[in-house]
């Protein structure tokens, strides 16, 4: 019976040890939405306002974000990736106007964004 006891006390801190419960990153609690698009400029860059709400204990920055559209017709997939250099705080909702944004024609296309990634601040 004291064998058992030890086997399990040490697996118990060998997979301790070793991270087996993988802990969520910061940017599993950050959602992104988007309010409102505008035109682009120069080099297809337009902006949008956007709303980050990060439920995090900590603050985020960085943050990671992946558009997919489709066209309306079917025949055309848009993505893009870029990373916003915001910041924000813990448990709040903010709003960011007039973001650089690779355009996307919402009239033409359909889709979302969604946040990958972000790194605490």
């Amino acid at each position: 019976m004291k064998t058992t006891i030890i086997v399990s006390a040490i697996a118990a801190i060998f997979l301790g040890a070793t991270g087996a419960a993988t802990a969520a990153e910061p940017g599993d609690k950050v959602k992104i939405s988007i309010e409102k698009w505008r035109k682009p400029g120069s080099n297809n860059i337009g902006t949008a306002d956007i709303t980050v709400t990060n439920d995090n204990d900590f603050a985020v920055k960085d943050i990671r974000v992946k558009c997919d559209y489709m066209s309306k017709t079917g025949g055309r997939k848009i993505e893009t990736e870029q990373k916003l250099a915001l910041k924000v705080k813990p448990k709040t909702t903010k709003l960011f106007k007039k973001t650089k944004f690779p355009f996307i024609d919402t009239e033409a296309a359909e889709g979302a964004c969604k946040v990958i990634s972000a790194a605490q601040a």
